[in-house]
């Protein structure tokens, strides 16, 4: 089989270039003069965090989560700009100071207490009523452990021994 000519290579390049700037051109094109830029969403995806889980003192697992952060709509993104880093240094810290633990589980994070820390720990960071919401994307364990073991119930007093019925008969 004998390859194209160069000149209609070159033609199918420059085609397929078009073709694939074509969207560009087209969103310029439905931009206006004199209007606005669309609302840029106010939701900030976080990155990963290695939350741990302590027991009695001892590092049992590690945690990672995945979190969005929804700011209000009137708040811009651009607030919440280069606030990460300590939003995740306070949380990891309070994870070690009173860890994320659930009661059933030592793979899963308490998810009602870390919202509400996230969403605390944002306010305070940007101003108060700026964060609306926590998202929680995913949960990864490091390691799959077994759940804590449940609390047994006190065991009813054991039954005394029977006692065969004295019979006046059997007198030895």
């Amino acid at each position: 089989m004998t390859s194209p000519p160069p000149l209609r290579r070159r033609a199918f390049l420059a085609v397929s270039l078009a073709l694939a700037a074509t969207p560009a051109w087209a969103n310029a094109a439905k931009k206006k003069e004199g209007e606005a830029d669309p609302k840029v969403d106010p939701v900030i995806r976080l990155q990963s965090m290695a939350l741990p889980i302590i027991v009695d003192g001892r590092l049992v697992n590690y945690v990672f989560v995945q979190l969005s952060l929804t700011l209000k709509p009137e708040v811009p993104v651009a607030a919440f700009e280069g606030q990460e880093p300590m939003l995740r240094d306070a949380i990891v810290r309070e994870a070690h100071a009173k860890p994320f633990v659930r009661p059933d589980s030592y793979s899963l994070v308490d998810e009602a207490r870390l919202k509400a820390s996230i969403l605390r720990e944002a306010n305070r960071l940007m101003g108060p009523g700026k964060a609306a919401s926590v998202t929680l994307i995913k949960q990864t364990p490091r390691n799959f452990i077994a759940p804590p073991p449940k609390p047994r119930p006190q065991a009813a007093a054991a039954p005394a021994p029977r006692q065969a019925p004295s019979d006046p008969d059997l007198v030895p």
